[in-house]
């Protein structure tokens, strides 16, 4: 899912690009970028057995978030044509 990476209160957070609205400042990753990243991710972490969540860090991003990813996906679904 593509993302976007912002600052907030001197924070870097990645923000649901659907569920966020364009913000100055804001540096876009489209889905193979996003994808390329979370792959690196998960194989770090796995390794090292990592298994956590920051609490903080959603909270800010939930601040950020103006619609519903899931709603957004079924409106468009709605719209193709097949």
């Amino acid at each position: 899912m593509a993302i976007r990476l912002r600052i907030i209160n001197g924070c870097w957070v990645a923000l649901c690009a659907v569920e966020s609205d364009e913000k100055e400042g804001d540096i876009y990753l489209d889905d193979s970028q996003h994808y390329a990243i979370a792959c690196k991710f998960a194989r770090e972490h796995k390794e090292s057995g990592a298994d956590w969540e920051d609490t903080w860090m959603n909270e800010l991003m939930d601040t950020q978030k103006v619609r519903e990813a899931k709603i957004e996906i079924e409106k468009f679904i709605r719209r193709m044509v097949w």
